[in-house]
């Protein structure tokens, strides 16, 4: 795994710089994401409105992760239930997880932004539903 090697801090940089996720891979399948720190926000608020909640998580690992590890300008800083959160300085620039995780994530935020309209929309239904003559009132 690239984890641990002067190459991983490179890919967190490419992550920071463009914006764009990193998929690890093993055997040619997707293993673990790296994505920005912002994106992930945004689909863990959306999963949470479709979900009412996080991913239910597996049991933490029995040892408590090691300390943060350098990478280059990052310190990235592993979590009981896995992946990592890394920071360069004193902000948070980038998430590793792993790809079902992150699927997951996906569905659930999709679902959730489906079901959502801005307050303008929302208004703008409601009034257009006010100007609908009632169900089974044909006017005779």
């Amino acid at each position: 795994m690239i984890e641990g090697s002067a190459e991983f801090g490179r890919l967190v940089a490419e992550v920071e710089e463009s914006g764009e996720r990193v998929r690890l891979t093993a055997d040619g399948e997707p293993t673990e994401v790296l994505l920005p720190a912002a994106e992930l926000a945004a689909l863990e608020y959306w999963a949470a409105r479709y979900a009412k909640g996080a991913r239910p998580e597996a049991e933490p690992a029995q040892e408590y992760p090691p300390g943060p590890t350098e990478y280059g300008p990052y310190i990235g800083y592993r979590h009981p239930h896995g992946g990592m959160t890394l920071t360069r300085g004193r902000v948070v620039v980038a998430e590793l997880r792993d790809a079902d995780t992150v699927a997951w994530l996906e569905q659930q935020a999709m679902f959730g932004r489906q079901g959502y309209m801005g307050p303008k929309q929302s208004a703008a239904f409601a009034e257009f539903l006010a100007r609908q003559a009632p169900v089974g009132d044909d006017g005779r």
